[in-house]
């Protein structure tokens, strides 16, 4: 009985299967230009970080990892972004701190103004507490 359902199986797939073959040329490729991945450095006055995000639409998520300065914390960001004039984009959202004690923070928000094609300098207020807040300012790359 498994020889014949196994057999049936083989059958079905073989039957069914589609050519796949490493040797077919693609002929189209398309690319969606609604994404945007960006890549900054950013400053505070005693720490310097990494920023990375995956921008859809209005809507941007990312990672921010700072140095010393700031315990090597890490932050995950989701923002809304609003782009009132095509140089300038405003964005505000949550901030979530992944070690160090990690929890919600209060709010993260701030806006890039665009330099040179896909250059762009990025300020961002990330407010921890009712008492403490990092204004980070720096560079972003758009890819």
């Amino acid at each position: 009985m498994k020889h014949l359902l196994l057999i049936l199986l083989l059958f079905s797939i073989s039957v069914r299967a589609q050519d796949c073959s490493p040797y077919h040329k693609v002929t189209n490729w398309e690319s969606n230009d609604d994404v945007e991945f960006t890549a900054a450095w950013v400053s505070c006055f005693h720490a310097s970080g990494l920023a990375f995000s995956m921008d859809y639409s209005n809507i941007s998520t990312g990672v921010q990892m700072m140095g010393e300065g700031h315990d090597n914390s890490a932050y995950t960001f989701l923002s809304y972004q609003y782009q009132p004039i095509k140089r300038i984009k405003l964005s505000v959202g949550p901030l979530y701190r992944l070690n160090n004690n990690s929890g919600f923070m209060l709010v993260q928000y701030g806006g890039d103004i665009k330099l040179y094609k896909s250059i762009w300098v990025t300020s961002r207020i990330l407010q921890i507490n009712r008492s403490l807040n990092y204004l980070n300012v720096g560079v972003k790359l758009a890819i």
